[in-house]
């Protein structure tokens, strides 16, 4: 039996490999000035929409809060806040679950993406909040997948589709003009 994570990944893969790709990793701070914009574009419309949802009121699982810490590093590195596409989600606890999948699921990566701040001279008090508080604890990650586990059958495809509407929204900041010159 095939349980809802793997179906989540399996639905997802191409799109979270592309992510990947194009988000690359940072060796300077120019590319790491541009994860942070392509970050903010990117959470600062579903971290919201994910905290709007009705959803959200009835789930046992909470969304984290991580934008003040993105916030403070594009203060500390003199980095605009750019203008960001929004992000539409559906009230209904399938696509705030499979939503919130994808955003949380970002720890996991945020754990390696960390390591390479520390060689910028950036770390937890300075420039690296955000990368530091997602990366630190997975709590949240595994709080997360009990919830979804419970969800039923019949609504995994509309999670997986609002999942690969997180992705989109990703990419699309990463690849946006805006973050071509930064």
């Amino acid at each position: 039996m095939i349980e809802i994570r793997g179906f989540l990944r399996d639905e997802t893969s191409e799109l979270h490999r592309e992510l990947d790709a194009i988000v690359g990793g940072f060796s300077d701070r120019t590319s790491y000035a541009r994860f942070l914009l392509g970050t903010f574009r990117h959470r600062a419309p579903v971290e919201t929409a994910l905290l709007r949802t009705a959803a959200a009121q009835v789930s046992a699982w909470r969304p984290r809060r991580l934008l003040p810490e993105l916030e403070a590093d594009l203060t500390d590195l003199d980095l605009p806040h750019p203008l960001v596409d929004p992000f539409h989600l559906s009230n209904d606890i399938a696509a705030f679950l499979g939503a919130a999948y994808v955003l949380e699921g970002s720890a996991l990566g945020a754990r390696m993406l960390v390591r390479g701040v520390d060689v910028l001279g950036f770390g937890p008090g300075f420039a690296a909040r955000y990368l530091s508080a997602q990366a630190e604890s997975l709590e949240s990650w595994r709080a997360l997948l009990v919830v979804l586990e419970g969800l039923d059958r019949p609504a995994w495809d509309a999670a997986a589709q609002a999942a690969r509407a997180v992705f989109l929204h990703a990419i699309q900041a990463f690849i946006s003009e805006e973050l071509s010159s930064a």
